[in-house]
């Protein structure tokens, strides 16, 4: 879900090729969850091979990783892994919301209703997620496995220096402290406007943590004090307050004060909630690994097994092929 603090953020619209040259760690379960809730047939149903198996993930990322390449973008993929203690509450009000949307789907009179509930019950299964590791290793894209929430493992290697920005749909890696945020590169080209019916270009938006800071006339420690009233993964917010009035508050109060002030609908101690963006628990990698794609066990992976059109799977490695651009490696 992520915090909501989208009417305090300026971002600066830019073209694919500004990251040229440029590797970028990739939120991974954001962005499979993301393919899996638009990658459907016309009746709502993810896309699966002839065994059955969802590949709505596997046609979302194949293309979406080649099309960086072709731009000389690096990506390196960060997956989740335990999600924390601190994460308990909404990892079951989530759990609650899919079943509840899979339920209105199975009772919807309309296909737009039924398609629109479908996607509120996307959810990431391990069969998912091993699919997805076989086809990043094929590609030769990095894989980084993250302790605990990828999130803050992708903002440590941007941190660190070790990549250049993190592209994620979400605003949470601003709080665990990353430079740079690139949102929309999963989906830049066409997509649909949400209820319309017509489309609308998508281009990326990059935000800049000290730029963000500064035109708030904040600092880091009250950008987070500022996310945990509006809500967070970790606390649902207190009732009343928005990011402007937020804002407001932590230009106020101290964040020692804040914190011992208010309801934070949670069960968790505020206190901890704050330490944790500060210091998430991350495994501190010196260099992103250097792999090579093996294009004819990806043909297989893809074609064969999960029945990719073969045309379509020739021509993105053709094209990459042609590139005069190391980081392919096609």
């Amino acid at each position: 879900m992520g915090v909501k603090i989208k009417d305090l953020v300026h971002p600066i619209e830019i073209q694919v090729d500004k990251l040229s040259g440029k590797s970028v760690a990739v939120d991974g379960f954001n962005w499979i969850l993301q393919f899996l809730t638009t990658i459907r047939l016309a009746d709502g149903s993810l896309l699966t091979d002839r065994k059955g198996r969802i590949t709505s993930h596997l046609d979302g990322l194949f293309f979406r990783l080649a099309f960086l390449l072709s731009n000389g973008v690096s990506p390196v993929f960060v997956l989740d892994g335990k999600a924390p203690k601190l994460k308990r509450q909404t990892l079951i009000e989530r759990g609650n919301m899919r079943r509840e949307a899979m339920e209105m789907a199975e009772t919807a009179v309309t296909q737009e209703d039924k398609l629109k509930y479908l996607k509120r019950a996307a959810s990431v299964n391990d069969d998912i997620i091993d699919s997805t590791k076989r086809l990043l290793d094929l590609m030769g894209i990095p894989v980084v496995q993250a302790p605990a929430e990828g999130e803050s493992e992708a903002a440590f290697l941007n941190k660190e220096g070790l990549v250049y920005a993190v592209a994620s749909q979400d605003y949470d890696s601003l709080l665990f402290g990353c430079r740079r945020l690139v949102r929309n590169l999963n989906i830049t080209g066409r997509r649909k406007a949400q209820g319309k019916g017509f489309f609308v270009k998508v281009n990326p938006e990059l935000i800049l943590l000290d730029d963000l800071l500064s035109e708030n006339g904040i600092n880091h420690d009250q950008l987070v004090a500022l996310a945990l009233l509006v809500g967070t993964d970790y606390n649902g917010g207190v009732k009343g307050i928005g990011p402007k009035k937020a804002l407001a508050i932590v230009k106020k109060d101290p964040v020692e004060k804040i914190l011992s002030s208010y309801d934070f609908d949670t069960e968790n101690n505020i206190r901890e909630v704050f330490d944790y963006f500060k210091h998430p628990d991350v495994v501190p990698i010196e260099k992103v690994p250097v792999k090579e794609p093996d294009i004819s066990a990806l043909r297989k992976f893809l074609v064969d097994e999960h029945d990719f059109s073969s045309s379509r799977f020739e021509s993105v490695v053709e094209k990459l092929k042609r590139l005069d651009n190391s980081l392919t490696r096609f």
